[in-house]
């Protein structure tokens, strides 16, 4: 075996082989992303499949806003000093922090879920509407033209 500056033949070969892994992952995930891009296109807001993750997504963007607010106001209120705070507290405070956050967030919150739903939706019956008058305008130029949506 060849040898040079510690650097072994078989060990050329394996980094080799590593980046050649690595770069078939990378396909796969854009492979994979591309699928999603294309899956995405499909859901509309006319499928209440569609318009129930869109909420529920709304609702999980309001439950980490709350969370990191509840931990920004938790740094207003000093520590306390005569015990100190083990990690222990600390995670059980995160976590508590944590599920207030998720239950607010289920309870109404503080309506930022449905302002951001509303807004959405608004856009997408806008873009929807847009879409239908233009098509209209075209036919009655006697036009024909696909256009998406």
């Amino acid at each position: 075996m060849m040898q040079i500056d510690n650097i072994g033949t078989n060990s050329i070969l394996a980094q080799q082989q590593a980046q050649n892994l690595q770069g078939s992952k990378d396909v796969d995930k854009a492979k994979s992303f591309a699928d999603e891009l294309q899956a995405a296109q499909k859901n509309t807001l006319d499928d209440p499949a569609y318009q129930k993750k869109l909420k529920d997504a709304c609702k999980g963007f309001e439950s980490m806003f709350i969370q990191l607010m509840w931990k920004e106001m938790r740094k207003t209120v000093p520590e306390n000093s005569l015990f100190g705070e083990s990690n222990g507290e600390k995670i059980f405070r995160d976590m508590l922090d944590t599920e207030m956050s998720d239950r607010m967030s289920e309870a109404g919150g503080l309506g930022l879920a449905d302002v951001m739903y509303k807004q959405l939706t608004a856009q997408y019956q806008a873009r929807k509407d847009m879409d239908a008058r233009a098509k209209a305008s075209l036919a009655a130029k006697g036009r024909q033209v696909d256009l998406p949506g």
